[in-house]
C-alpha cells in the first residue's frame, strides 16, 4: 500500500514527533510500500494536485494528526486546504487520524465556514477520528460531529523505535510555549511573573538535577534562555540542531529524563508515552483535558493561577514521592493506549 500523510511539518519539533507515531502505526498494522509526506499548512489540494497526484500515485491518504483543527484566519476555518467542492473529487480512501481541537476559548470557536468544511470531510472520509483530549467533547459541541476518540499518535513514538540518550548524567526536561503569549498568559505582565516562577523552580531542582530546556518552535527559545540565565547546571538545547531534520534526536530527551515539566499538548504526550513521569503546565483546554483523560489531574498546574509558585512546586514533590508508582500506571496506560489504537486500525482497515 502506498499512503500519503499530510500533516503539520511547520517548524514544530511536536509535530515532526508526532509524525514518527503515525508512521509507526501505519507500519504495525498496514502493508506499507511507502509513505509520502506533504505540508497540511502549506500545501493546497487543488484539481491537479488530487487527479494527478493523490489519486494517481497513493493508495490511501491520511490527514493527521496534530491540532489541525484551529486557524480561524485559514481559507476552511482549520488547516486543510482544500475546496469544499474538491473533497468528493478524492477517490482514493482517506482518514482523519487522532487530530486535535485546538482554538483557544477566547477565540469563541470554530468559524460557520469551518464548521461546514468539517461536517463535508466527516461525510467523505472512511474514517474520522480526535485525540483523546477532551476535543470530541470541544467539536460535537460546535458541529455536531461525533469523531471516533482515539490516543493521539505522538502516544506511539516507542513502537519498534529505538532512541539514543545524549546525556551523560540525570536530567529533567522543561518545556516551556512562548507562542500567542497574551494567550498563554493573559498579559506581558503575568508573562514576567511566569518568568520568575520558573527561574526559582529551575534553580532548586539544578541542585540535584542538569536542567534542559526544550523549545519546540523558535519562539520558545528566548523565554527559556531569559528563565535559565545565570543559573548553573542548566541548558537550553541547541534549537538549530534539532530543527527539524534531527527531530528524532530530540524526542529521545523525553524517553531518558528523571521527569518532564511540560507546557504543550506533545511535551506532555512523548513522556507519557516513554512512561516518563509529567507536569503539565495548563493553558490551553488539551492541557487539562488529556490529563483528566488519563486519570492525572494531580499533576497538573494552571498557569495563571495565584499560587502557581507553590501549587508547581508541591507537584514536584508528589512526584518524586510516588515516580514509581507512577510509572507503573503509565505503563497500565500505555498497554490500554495500544489496544485503543489497534482497535481503530481493525476499523480502519474494514471502512477501506
Amino acid at each position: 500500500m502506498k499512503i500519503l500523510h499530510s500533516y503539520c511539518l511547520n517548524y514544530n519539533i511536536g509535530d515532526y514527533a508526532l509524525g514518527i507515531g503515525v508512521k509507526n502505526l501505519l507500519r504495525e498494522y498496514l502493508d506499507v510500500d511507502l509513505i509520502g509526506n506533504t505540508n497540511l499548512q502549506g500545501r493546497e489540494y487543488n484539481e491537479y494536485y488530487i487527479k494527478e497526484v493523490v489519486n494517481k500515485r497513493y493508495d490511501l491518504l491520511v490527514i493527521g494528526g496534530g491540532g489541525i483543527i484551529h486557524g480561524s484566519h485559514w481559507p476552511n476555518g482549520w488547516f486543510w486546504l482544500i475546496d469544499k467542492e474538491l473533497i468528493r473529487e478524492i477517490k482514493i480512501p482517506f482518514i482523519v487520524y487522532g487530530v486535535g481541537y485546538n482554538y483557544w476559548e477566547e477565540e469563541g470557536g470554530i468559524p460557520e465556514r469551518g464548521k461546514i468544511h468539517l461536517e463535508e470531510t466527516f461525510k467523505h472520509a472512511s474514517y474520522f477520528s480526535v485525540r483523546n483530549d477532551g476535543s470530541a467533547k470541544r467539536l460535537l459541541r460546535d458541529t455536531g460531529i461525533q469523531a471516533h476518540v482515539i490516543p493521539d499518535p505522538g502516544f506511539h513514538i516507542d513502537l519498534n523505535t529505538e532512541y539514543k540518550n545524549f546525556v551523560d548524567k540525570p536530567f529533567v526536561l522543561v518545556q516551556i510555549a512562548n507562542d500567542k503569549p497574551i494567550n498563554r498568559f493573559g498579559s506581558i505582565e503575568k508573562q514576567e511573573q511566569f518568568i520568575q516562577s520558573m527561574r526559582e523552580v529551575t534553580k532548586e531542582l539544578a541542585k540535584d538535577y542538569k536542567i534542559i530546556y526544550a523549545p519546540h518552535v523558535i519562539d520558545d527559545v528566548q523565554i527559556s534562555k531569559d528563565i535559565i540565565q545565570g543559573i548553573p547546571n542548566t541548558e537550553v538545547w541547541d534549537f538549530g540542531y534539532f530543527a527539524f531534520d534531527h527531530s528524532d534526536e530530540a524526542v529521545g530527551y523525553y524517553k531518558y529524563a528523571e521527569f518532564v515539566i511540560a507546557m504543550r499538548g506533545h511535551g506532555q504526550i512523548l513522556p507519557i508515552g516513554f512512561n516518563t513521569p509529567v507536569i503539565a503546565l495548563e493553558n490551553h483546554p488539551k492541557h487539562r483535558g488529556l490529563m483528566e483523560e488519563l486519570d492525572l489531574l494531580d499533576y497538573n498546574v494552571k498557569v495563571d493561577d495565584a499560587n502557581f509558585l507553590q501549587n508547581l512546586r508541591e507537584k514536584i514533590d508528589l512526584l518524586k514521592k510516588n515516580k514509581n508508582e507512577l510509572k507503573q500506571y503509565y505503563q497500565k496506560i500505555n498497554k490500554e493506549l495500544d489496544e485503543s489504537s489497534k482497535g481503530a486500525f481493525e476499523k480502519i482497515i474494514t471502512s477501506i
